[in-house]
């Protein structure tokens, strides 16, 4: 396996902000805004679907404290979380991170999206075919 450049990153300690067993804060190397933070897995994981759920919490749970300190610290007037899972999804690194993006007004970072008009054939095959699969979520 060629070596994670984030596996390495979190090994040297590289801008890493705050760690415990699972997870690791960062600044990210490839900023879009200015106080933009990653938090990874320590295991080395490609996609969101390879972490256990604990870890999934403990990502989210410290987002959230990360988030909060963005507001307190950079007077961030917002924050968007986002994970980029699998590289149509526009991911650039074999390690699954979330992102933690403090937003301003008119900081011109467009990560949005022009919402599609779909036929309610293809709403209701799409639908049928997720809720086979998400009978167990919340479970």
């Amino acid at each position: 396996m060629t070596e994670c450049t984030f596996c390495e990153l979190m090994k040297r300690k590289a801008n890493v902000l705050f760690e415990n067993e699972k997870i690791c804060l960062m600044l990210s190397p490839e900023p879009a805004t200015p106080g933009h933070l990653i938090i990874l897995p320590k295991h080395h994981a490609p996609i969101l679907e390879a972490i256990p759920d604990y870890v999934v919490k403990e990502m989210f749970v410290n987002a959230n404290k990360a988030s909060t300190a963005l507001f307190e610290t950079l007077g961030a007037q917002g924050t968007n979380l986002l994970i980029q899972n699998g590289e149509p999804a526009g991911q650039k690194h074999n390690h699954v991170m979330l992102h933690i993006l403090p937003r301003f007004e008119n900081d011109k970072l467009n990560i949005g999206w022009q919402p599609k008009k779909i036929s309610e054939d293809e709403m209701s095959t799409a639908e049928l075919k997720i809720k086979q699969e998400t009978g167990a979520v919340g479970g």
